[in-house]
This record gives C-alpha cells, structure tokens and sequence, in this order.
C-alpha cells in the first residue's frame, strides 16, 4: 500500500505532467485554411464547388460554398503546398497552386476569381427576336432529345432563369419530306420536349409557349438536302422582355 506522501508525489506529477502536455497541445501550429470564390468582374460571391490537394500531408478534400453557408475550410498543422480546382456553373474551371505556412498565421484565406463564361447566356432579347437552337438534336422523324443537346438546353434555362420578365414561345418546324400531318405532329412534339424540360427545372409555365409550324414556314427552299435541314429546327420567339 502506497504511502500517503507517495500518493501525493504521484498526484502531483501526473498533474504537472498533463498541464504540460496540455501546453504543448495548445502551442501545435494550427491554419484554418478559407476558400472562396467571387466574380472576377463583379466581386459578387459565386457557389462553388471546391477540391483542395496537400502535396505534404498526401490528404484530399471536397467540398462547396452556397450564398447562404459559410465557407468551405480546411484545418493544416504544418506549412504545406496547397493545389486548390474551383469549379462554379456558367464560369471556367480553374486551378492554382499555393504555398501555405503554418508559422506565421493561424487563418489563410484563399479568393478563387471566377472568370464567366461568355456563351453561358442568350443575351441582347428584344420582343420578336427569332432565335435558333442550333445544337438541339433529335434523331430523324423522332421527338426524344440526344444528350449532346443539354448543353444548349441548359443555356436557355440559364437565360430564363436569369431574366424573370423574359417569356417565350418555342417553336418547332420541319422540312417538306413525308406525310403534312405526321411533320405537324412531330413539329409540336419536339417543341413540347423542351417546354417540359423547363419546366421541369422550375421556369413558371405562364412565361412559356410551345407550339408546333410542320412544314409551314420554311426558312429555304426544300430543293436540297443542305436546305432541308435548314428547314429541320427548333427556334425560340421573344414574346416579353
């Protein structure tokens, strides 16, 4: 049995013992790493996607900004060399490389300036304005959109989106080969695909018309196969703006 003086010694270092370890805890350099990106032009935060490589460390991270959350951080304990890729819609993807000490701050934050892309939007609409959807794709004398349509389709959400008082009506046409009413049929058809694609992303229906013109309103003769698919489109019409 230890004597109580023995236990008094021991008590005393294990305490002397913990403090010191607790103040070598505490003394651990320790970053708080920030990302963040803004518009180059306008300085407005832009949501982003974020992915943050420590060269030293050999760790990965990911994550995201929203408008209303904070900011994406990461936690470094010793100087290293930081690969940060940013990744926002309508903007271009960039990647830069950092050297982040440790030792000389305990927050480092880092400004992504996000350069938009300029063929994000449909701009410049005035009331009337035809507009082609050029990179609309279906397969022949079927309504269903191919995949590399989403780009453009995209584009026209993007435009909608960003302009509350713009409203539409998209129109479907086709060339003079086959049967009048089947063309009409399949005018109104695709026309209908990409209605129901915005609405699907949340464009008020009330801003949208869909409305199929078959054969009736050529934009060039039907004489060669190089005007036939002239003919063989899906436009847009600025109604309001």
């Amino acid at each position: 049995m230890l004597r109580p003086s023995l236990c008094f010694l021991l008590f005393a270092f294990l305490s002397i013992y913990k403090a010191s370890a607790q103040v070598v805890s505490s003394q651990r350099p320790v970053t708080l790493f920030t990302v963040r990106a803004v518009d180059d032009k306008t300085g407005r935060e832009v949501p982003a996607e974020f992915k943050v490589f420590l060269h030293t460390a050999n760790e990965k991270y990911q994550g995201a900004n929203r408008l209303d959350s904070p900011d994406f951080n990461v936690k470094m304990y010793h100087s290293d060399t930081v690969t940060v890729e940013t990744a926002a819609e309508d903007y271009f993807t960039i990647e830069e490389v950092l050297l982040v000490s440790c030792d000389t701050c305990g927050f480092y934050q880092y400004t992504a300036l996000m350069e938009k892309r300029a063929d994000s939007v449909f701009t410049n609409l005035k009331v009337n304005d035809v507009i082609k959807l050029d990179k609309i794709y279906f397969d022949q004398s079927k309504y269903d959109l191919r995949p590399e349509s989403r780009e453009q389709l995209q584009k026209l959400y993007r435009t909608l989106r960003d302009n509350p008082k713009l409203k539409i009506e998209i129109a479907g046409h086709t060339d003079n080969v086959g049967d009048a009413r089947l063309n009409q049929y399949l005018s109104e058809n695709r026309a209908k695909v990409i209605y129901s694609y915005l609405l699907r992303k949340d464009i008020a229906s009330n801003r949208l018309k869909h409305r199929g013109y078959g054969q009736t309103k050529p934009v060039a003769t039907n004489d060669t196969e190089d005007n036939k698919s002239l003919n063989r489109r899906v436009e847009f019409v600025v109604l309001e703006n």
